[in-house]
């Protein structure tokens, strides 16, 4: 089958990079669909059914090339790469350093030293990037402006408790999500800040233990996992990983752009947009549930306007987005305490309260079908749904089945 698979892949403009993956993941692809063949067949595939597999799984899992990247994109690309590495992680780095980098990032042509001499070095002093008496060029922290702004706000005694305040706060916050893969990130952050406000207020901080947050179970993420996605956004660039979507058993490879990264009541999830034609269009990933992660390095994409998760959810009942939005009206019993809790909050657009003599009706609009069945089941006997119809199919079926169990 390799030598099959290699005059298919002969006949797709994919870069060297897509060529390599697809060659090794249809390994384990084709051991899976072959291991199904004979179990329902008793006979291993032919050729021409070999053939045919491998045609759809091309189809579904190759990345067609739309075209050499244009200049101004692939400098972009550069500058990023590079600034990852002299600002986030401090690096010290020659000319021929930054070339040797960018050839390893991906960035094959238009990365010799004297390209970059030429026309990305200019670039460097927008972005705080000095060169040092080794030669080496390193990101200079040393703001001037931002020394001034605070040594004035130094001087603001209000300046100075609110900043305390909203510091020991967000220490706070963070121990929600301790074990979180962006803990290390924040707290860091945090610390330093701490270090200032003792250095300036004679080593005391105020403790605002008074505020807390309280945080679900957190699902576990590889650091593996987080690093990836994380240098993916910050590179805009594309992913492919393997993930295990919720109810199936097989695992599938997803070509992806990394939008945003949500923490939702202990899970994190991708919101990210398909680019494979069986996966296309944008969804969230469970991070938990993606078992392998690579970085397609050599392109990169231009972030949408209208990427954030928070403009393509209508509803407050976490990370969660149905294709189609729909109306739900749902009856709380009288002075039960979940209407008490939900009656002053917006649960969706257009809501309407409608008072009746044993209760009350909630109605909005929002697209979270299944977290609206998992709340309306949560109430228990205080809450019956009315709308849609849908809702009220799979409320009955969930109780029956509840009282089944406890019958028996």
């Amino acid at each position: 089958m390799q030598e099959i698979l290699e005059n298919e892949l002969d006949k797709l403009k994919i870069s060297n990079t897509e060529r390599e993956i697809l060659i090794e993941e249809f390994e384990w692809h084709w051991e899976l669909f072959e291991e199904r063949f004979i179990q329902e067949n008793k006979r291993k595939p032919t050729e021409k059914e070999g053939l045919k597999y491998i045609k759809e799984y091309l189809s579904e899992n190759a990345m067609i090339e739309k075209g050499p990247m244009r200049q101004v994109e692939k400098e972009n690309g550069q500058i990023q790469c590079l600034l990852n590495a002299l600002k986030r992680e401090h690096q010290h780095l020659t000319i021929e350093e930054m070339s040797e980098l960018l050839i390893r990032s991906g960035f094959t042509k238009g990365s010799s030293v004297k390209t970059i001499y030429r026309r990305i070095r200019s670039e460097f002093p927008k972005y705080d990037i000095k060169i040092g008496s080794d030669g080496k060029y390193y990101y200079d922290d040393s703001f001037e402006e931002q020394k001034k702004i605070n040594n004035a706000f130094e001087k603001n005694e209000l300046g100075k408790k609110e900043i305390k305040e909203s510091i020991t706060i967000l220490s706070n916050f963070l121990e929600s999500i301790k074990d979180s893969p962006v803990y290390d990130k924040a707290a860091t952050f945090i610390e330093n800040e701490k270090k200032k406000i003792k250095q300036t207020n004679n080593g005391k901080l105020e403790n605002f233990t008074r505020v807390l947050f309280m945080g679900a179970p957190e699902t576990n993420v590889k650091k593996e996992t987080w690093d990836i996605i994380y240098k993916a956004m910050e590179l805009n660039a594309p992913l492919s990983i393997t993930y295990t979507s919720e109810g199936k058993k097989q695992p599938e490879l997803y070509g992806v752009r990394p939008y945003q990264l949500i923490f939702d009541n202990g899970s994190w999830e991708l919101w990210a947009e398909c680019l494979k034609q069986k996966h296309e269009g944008m969804r969230l990933f469970n991070i938990s549930r993606i078992s392998e992660i690579k970085i397609l390095e050599g392109t990169t994409y231009k972030l949408p306007a209208d990427y954030n998760f928070m403009n393509k959810v209508t509803g407050s009942f976490g990370c969660y987005k149905d294709e189609f939005q729909k109306k739900y009206k749902i009856k709380f019993k009288k002075d039960s305490y979940a209407w008490l809790y939900s009656k002053d909050r917006i649960w969706g657009d257009k809501q309407i309260i409608e008072e009746l003599d044993d209760g009350f009706i909630l109605s909005f609009e929002a697209n979270q079908f299944k977290p609206i069945l998992r709340w309306v089941l949560g109430w228990g006997d205080e809450v019956i749904p009315i709308e849609p119809e849908e809702l009220v199919v799979e409320w009955k079926k969930k109780i029956t089945n509840m009282s089944k169990s406890i019958i028996s």
